[in-house]
């Protein structure tokens, strides 16, 4: 537990609002919700700030503790966070007043992370302490869709933190080294920010390691993290960089198999690729991958998997040369889904070829041939009859749907 009322030195104080880049409108939402406690106790008394590591979210937390004048009390990952200590630690802080008598924000950082022995019952024990709580508990998670945040997210102000744009990074990157008066040419500060994917922490500790190693140059393995990401984070971070080693990288990083990579940049990869051109040079880098799968799958040749991923990475991420990135939102591949309803037809359509060929004694070819259509025919011109071929063959009206 961390209480961040001690002054601070100068190295180590919390940033200001005024020093906090990106995702403003969260931040807007984050600090209108903490005032609205100074009037009522709101209806959804947490927040939940979610959005991938390194974006901001615990140090927009204490820099409007600090704008506000409000007492912070912390509880990080490396806390106990178990049934009992929350019950304990965590409803104390929530539900006694300050000495002075000012607000209190209670920060309970990556609690998608809470599992295993250590931390069990944790959850229950968080929602019990937000129905009695009178200040206001704010909590962050990296994983938006994590199961354990399924009750959270039932009574939580949610708000969302996206990676920061590149320009962010750069501000960010050039404060620091103005401020440490060190030497570094813009090209490697571009590098840095390219290899950071929008983590502004990870670009921060590039840059430390980069300044106190003297190297020049940002090698391939100083960015490279040990978090498996997410399907849209990684979609983004790929067609945000046209650097073929950083797409590589990225794709390392997946926690996808190829054939899930295929579909899911099948399906958004026109939002990045606006240009004629690009689109067309983009399509063909997956049309390359698909074909070089295909073969790896006749001929058992998995020596040809890393071309595939060559397709996949640095074909897609050199086809964007004239559109600049935009952060769109991505859809999960429809082709998977009607696949699925069209065998669920097929499905359905058999189990009607059987039964109509045990009441007419003949093949299901010969049913096929002979008796579906007609069924079909009747039932268009007369729907209601629908349900009397229903009873007749005791199977569920459904079967007959043709869409």
């Amino acid at each position: 537990m961390n209480s961040h009322n001690l002054p601070w030195p100068e190295q180590y104080r919390p940033l200001t609002l005024r020093e906090i880049v990106g995702n403003q409108d969260a931040i807007a939402g984050i600090r209108a919700w903490i005032l609205s406690w100074k009037n009522n106790l709101p209806i959804k008394r947490s927040a939940l700030l979610v959005g991938p590591p390194g974006v901001g979210k615990t140090a927009t937390v204490i820099a409007l503790a600090k704008d506000l004048d409000v007492e912070l009390v912390e509880f990080n990952a490396s806390d106990k966070r178990n049934k009992a200590a929350i019950e304990t630690q965590v409803w104390r802080a929530a539900t006694q007043q300050t000495i002075d008598g000012r607000m209190r924000i209670v920060l309970l950082d990556e609690v998608d992370g809470l599992s295993g022995v250590g931390d069990r019952g944790g959850i229950g024990a968080i929602l019990k302490v937000i129905a009695e709580t009178l200040h206001p508990i704010v909590m962050t998670a990296n994983d938006p869709e994590s199961p354990r945040l399924k009750d959270l997210l039932k009574i939580c102000q949610v708000f969302s933190f996206g990676p920061i744009e590149p320009e962010d990074v750069l501000i960010v990157l050039r404060r620091i080294v103005v401020h440490q008066s060190s030497s570094i040419t813009d090209h490697e500060l571009l590098e840095i920010v390219e290899n950071s994917g929008g983590d502004l922490r990870a670009a921060v500790s590039d840059l430390e390691t980069h300044l106190k190693t003297g190297i020049r140059e940002v090698p391939m393995e100083l960015a490279t993290r040990d978090v498996k990401l997410g399907i849209r984070r990684a979609i983004r971070r790929l067609t945000m960089t046209t650097n073929t080693r950083t797409a590589r990288r990225v794709i390392d990083e997946f926690d996808l198999d190829h054939d899930q990579l295929l579909l899911w940049l099948e399906e958004n990869l026109h939002l990045h690729l606006v240009h004629p051109v690009e689109l067309r040079a983009g399509f063909e880098a997956l049309s390359l991958a698909d074909l070089t799968l295909g073969r790896i799958f006749r001929e058992q040749n998995w020596k040809l998997l890393a071309y595939a991923y060559d397709f996949l990475s640095v074909g897609v991420a050199t086809s964007r040369s004239k559109s600049p990135f935009r952060d769109v939102g991505y859809s999960a591949p429809s082709w998977p889904l009607l696949v699925w309803k069209g065998n669920r037809k097929r499905d359905k359509r058999s189990d009607l070829l059987a039964k109509l060929s045990s009441v007419a004694g003949v093949s299901k070819a010969r049913v096929h041939r002979t008796h579906v259509d007609t069924i079909d025919r009747i039932i268009e011109r007369f729907p209601k009859s629908r349900n009397d071929f229903a009873v007749w063959l005791g199977v569920k009206k459904a079967i007959f749907d043709r869409r």
